[in-house]
């Protein structure tokens, strides 16, 4: 979160905890002192102070804190970012980091999704940043 960036690159990690809907505090288990943990929550307010941080352990979150949160605010992205929608600025992006989108025609089979996502994380994780979809799951209506 603090590594500095030459000039005109953005340092993604802060980008991203700038801009989230939700922080998920992970490996929360391995932190022995509850007042070295209040200092990063601290810091992470400080980049972000609307969005809500969960605690984890082995990366368990109720799916309630993050689906169908409608959570996105164009004001407020605006107010931290005010050339957001200016897609002629200057803009760089740390090449280190990449995105990638897969598309499925039809509705997925949700044990399927489940055993492809947790082999992604399994062999991913150090370098997932963040992940999300829009899924149409077979035999679910929401």
């Amino acid at each position: 979160m603090n590594e500095q960036k030459p000039e005109g690159v953005e340092n993604e990690a802060a980008e991203q905890l700038a801009f989230a809907d939700r922080i998920l505090l992970n490996k929360i288990d391995l932190v022995k002192d509850e007042k070295e943990l209040a200092k990063v929550e601290s810091a992470i307010k400080g980049v972000n102070g609307f969005a809500p941080i969960f605690r984890c352990e082995k990366s368990q979150v109720h799916p309630k804190h993050l689906i169908n949160i409608g959570s996105f605010d164009l004001k407020r992205t605006l107010e931290n970012d005010p050339e957001f929608l200016d897609v002629d600025g200057e803009h760089q992006h740390d090449n280190s980091v990449s995105s990638v989108s897969t598309k499925f025609e039809g509705q997925l089979n949700v044990n399927k999704l489940q055993r492809w996502i947790s082999t992604l994380i399994q062999t991913m994780s150090n370098d997932l940043l963040r992940y999300k979809g829009v899924l149409a799951v077979k035999g679910n209506t929401e």
